[in-house]
C-alpha cells in the first residue's frame, strides 16, 4: 500500500522485552487536494513483515501468516497485537520487505465528505483536484501541470452522510486506464518498481532505494520486471499483493540466541484525501517504522 495512517508504536518481544523509541526520518510528502484528515479506521492485511537479504534467499520474518493478520491501525492495541512469538534468524541483514494484500478498508470524513460503503478499484482520472502539495509546495503549479487535474484514485467519497460507512479499496495496477488495465509503456508504472509514499524507516534510520511492487499470493516476493512491455505484462486482476522492499542503511546482524524487540511504529494522521467534489478518495504520505533490536 502506498500510505497508511496514525501514529501508534507497538513493541513486541523476541526473548527479553526491552524498549527503543525511533521516531523516522521524514522524506517527501505529500498531500492531495485541500481536505484532508485522520481517518476513524484503517485495516490492512499483513501476511509478511521482516528482514531479507536482496534476492530474498535469506529471510528473517518477524510476521510470516498464510490467512494473514488485518490490522486497524488507527487502534494501538491491535498493533500490539499484530505479532507474537518472533524467534530469531542468524544471519545478516540487508533488506526490509513486507508483503500486504492490496485491498484496503477505509472509514473517516471531513469538512462534509464521507467515505461510503462501496468495494471498488483504483480507477482513472476520478480524483479531480487544483492542488497538491510536495513538502507544502503546490506542485502542480511548479510544473505548470493545467488545473483542476485529475488524479487516478478511488471513487469513495460521498456528500450524503447517510451513506457514510466503510470503503474497501483495491489497488490492481499503479497507473490505470480507462479499461483497468495499465495505462503505461512498461511494467515500471504498471506494478512498479515504483518509490512508496510512505516514508520507511528501519530503527530510526531511512530505508535506501525503497520500493514497492504489485504481485500475486502464489509467488508474493516475485515481480514484474520493470521494463517488461506492457502486452507481455500479466492482466491487472492477477495482482492481489503488495510488496515493499529497501535497503537498509546499515546491516542487521542477528546472532545465535539473540534477544530484543521488533518496535512497529505508523504516523498517517493526515492520511486520507477527498477530492474537491468528495465524491473520490486518495492517501496522502506517512510513515512507517519497524525496528528490530537485537543485544
Amino acid at each position: 500500500m502506498k500510505n497508511l495512517l496514525i501514529r501508534t508504536t507497538a513493541s513486541l518481544s523476541i526473548f527479553s522485552l526491552s524498549l527503543f523509541n525511533a521516531k523516522p526520518v521524514l522524506t517527501d510528502t505529500y498531500v492531495y487536494g485541500s481536505n484532508s484528515t485522520r481517518p476513524d479506521s484503517l485495516k490492512v492485511t499483513f501476511y509478511q513483515l521482516g528482514l531479507s537479504n536482496s534476492d530474498f534467499t535469506k529471510l528473517f520474518p518477524v510476521l510470516n501468516s498464510t490467512t494473514g493478520v488485518e490490522v486497524d491501525i488507527a487502534d494501538e492495541n491491535s498493533v500490539n497485537n499484530m505479532i507474537t512469538n518472533v524467534k530469531p534468524i542468524p544471519g545478516t541483514f540487508t533488506h526490509l520487505y513486507s508483503v500486504i494484500s492490496n485491498t484496503y478498508k477505509v472509514k473517516g470524513s471531513s469538512n462534509g465528505c464521507y467515505t461510503k460503503s462501496v468495494n471498488v478499484n483504483h480507477t482513472d482520472s476520478v480524483f479531480q483536484t487544483s492542488k497538491a502539495t510536495k513538502n507544502g509546495a503546490n506542485w502542480l503549479e511548479e510544473n505548470n501541470v493545467p488545473t483542476p487535474y485529475n488524479f487516478d484514485a478511488w471513487p469513495a467519497g460521498t456528500t450524503n452522510s447517510s451513506e457514510f460507512g466503510e470503503a474497501t479499496l483495491t489497488e490492481q495496477v499503479f497507473g490505470v486506464g480507462p479499461d483497468g488495465e495499465s495505462d503505461q509503456p512498461t511494467a515500471n508504472d504498471a506494478y512498479g518498481p515504483l518509490k512508496p509514499s510512505t516514508n520507511i524507516s528501519v530503527g530510526g534510520n531511512e530505508v535506501k532505494s525503497a520500493v514497492i511492487y504489485l504481485t500475486n499470493s502464489s509467488a508474493p516476493t516475485d515481480y514484474v520486471p520493470g521494463d517488461t512491455l506492457r502486452a507481455n505484462i500479466p492482466a491487472a486482476s492477477t495482482r492481489d499483493r503488495a510488496l515493499y522492499l529497501g535497503e537498509l542503511s546499515s546491516s542487521v546482524v542477528v546472532e545465535d540466541g539473540s534477544k530484543g524487540v521488533v518496535q512497529i511504529y505508523f504516523d498517517y494522521s493526515n492520511g486520507l484525501a477527498f477530492d474537491d467534489d468528495c465524491d473520490a478518495v486518495k492517501f496522502n504520505s506517512g510513515d512507517f517504522d519497524m525496528s528490530v533490536i537485537t543485544e
